[in-house]
């Protein structure tokens, strides 16, 4: 019975098993990264919360109530009742142009990339035709239509702001003036537009200018609110990620930043040009928002993960290789050694995790590397009283820890890297095994080697 547990092929039986054992510590380093990850992301939520989250910058349009009446019968009784609804008038022409200037705050060991921007909105509406809503309207209330912009998140706004219509000053005033509106925002009351002699008639057409600085992060998205619409946007940023319904129609991305600019028509649109709505109606747009995200290739946390997952793999090669240099030795290394030598190799990931979220994922992988491969080294050196069999193994786990980082960098081909790299070392040790006799004992091998 001792034979077979000295045999060669039970030994690679036990190898595999021990390997199988270390998925559990395996499994819970991997949950460990994705506690601490989940952790980052709570950060970075506090951080927008307090700087600027994602915005959407959702107009302007024109907003205009309006009454409508309404036969209701009660029994036998017929009254007429008076509903209030808003119709909502896109522009004609709306040009946006926004600079936005990255930077990274830091609240503790964790970091979130944000960005201020400068907005410019500027465009044109034409005389708004009620009827085009509604066609039995009992009257307009002209004297409070506003123009609303809708903005995501409307504590990201920071002075100076400033608009004008037909070339005169109008202020500016919080949320989209519609009572009981979920969306958020700024608008102006048009009760005195100039040009208009009456408040109480139709409004004429008009242009109209906005300016205001806006804090966000994350991505910046805008609505192809107008019949026409064109956006120009640019950053110091260079990872961005176009997104939404529409992609740029010009772009250039370089290590000093990003521009893009998109030109929208209306038939890219499935939207009228006018609409009646119980409340303001912006939410209708927002199926074609598009714009930009501030993307981070692929942040440290993502990186251990991506290691994390190649943890197999590596505890597979590293034991086949003691095992080899075990075959041409005449002393046993112990199954407890093996697990101790894989117990290091799952705590690699740990020192990886803790040291990349202080110094980075390049040094943490560098400094982790080299002590664990270094301490892993000595120790089969020590247990095989061989330094070069030590050397050997350095070399080996120099090789592991080198490829892996580079599938890592690869990023799009990691998947594809790490799948040829298994294959070729599977072969390798396929062939390189060849000749081993399997069902022959440790100790037979050793005392032919010292006989011959």
């Amino acid at each position: 019975m001792g034979d077979i547990f000295n045999a060669h092929g039970f030994k690679v039986f036990l190898i595999g098993l021990l390997t199988f054992i270390l998925l559990i510590p395996t499994f819970f380093v991997r949950q460990l990264i994705e506690e601490r990850e989940q952790r980052a992301e709570s950060v970075r939520g506090e951080i927008a919360g307090l700087w600027g989250g994602s915005q959407f910058i959702n107009g302007p349009v024109l907003i205009v109530p309006y009454v409508i009446a309404r036969t209701v019968t009660v029994g036998e009784r017929r009254t007429e009742e008076l509903i209030e609804q808003r119709a909502v008038f896109l522009p004609e022409t709306l040009n946006i142009k926004v600079n936005a200037a990255s930077r990274v705050l830091y609240r503790s060991i964790f970091e979130q990339t944000v960005y201020s921007g400068t907005v410019a909105l500027e465009g044109r509406f034409n005389p708004p035709e009620i009827s085009d809503v509604a066609p039995d309207i009992r009257s307009v209330r002209w004297r409070d239509a506003v123009l609303a912009i809708g903005i995501n998140d409307v504590s990201g706004l920071r002075t100076p702001v400033s608009a004008s219509v037909n070339g005169a000053p109008i202020t500016l005033e919080p949320s989209i003036g519609v009572p009981s509106s979920r969306s958020s925002g700024i608008h102006l009351k048009l009760a005195s537009l100039p040009g208009t002699s009456d408040a109480t008639g139709p409004l004429p057409g008009f242009g109209f200018k906005l300016d205001f600085n806006l804090n966000g992060s994350a991505e910046l998205l805008f609505a192809p609110t107008a019949r026409e619409t064109t956006v120009e946007l640019m950053s110091d940023w260079p990872h961005p990620s176009f997104t939404g319904a529409f992609l740029p129609a010009e772009r250039r991305i370089g290590p000093d930043g990003f521009s893009a600019r998109w030109q929208v028509p209306h038939l890219a649109r499935s939207l009228p040009q006018s609409w009646a709505a119980p409340d303001a109606g912006l939410e209708r747009i927002r199926p074609y928002a598009f714009g930009a995200k501030f993307f981070v290739p692929v942040d440290h946390y993502k990186q251990v993960t991506r290691a994390a997952k190649y943890a197999v793999m590596f505890l597979g090669i590293a034991f086949i290789a003691v095992f080899l240099i075990e075959l041409k030795s005449p002393l046993r290394i112990h199954p407890v050694q093996y697990l101790f030598a894989g117990f290091a190799m799952v705590f690699f990931f740990v020192l990886l995790l803790s040291l990349s979220e202080h110094i980075g994922f390049a040094k943490a992988y560098a400094l982790s590397a080299t002590a664990t491969g270094g301490m892993l080294s000595v120790y089969v050196g020590v247990v095989q009283h061989s330094a070069v069999k030590g050397a050997i193994m350095a070399l080996v786990f120099g090789a592991l820890y080198a490829l892996l980082y580079m599938i890592l960098r690869l990023e799009d081909y990691a998947l594809l890297a790490g799948a040829l790299l298994g294959f070729v070392l599977i072969t390798v040790t396929m062939f390189a095994t060849l000749k081993v006799e399997w069902n022959r004992t440790l100790t037979q091998a050793s005392a032919d080697r010292g006989t011959g």
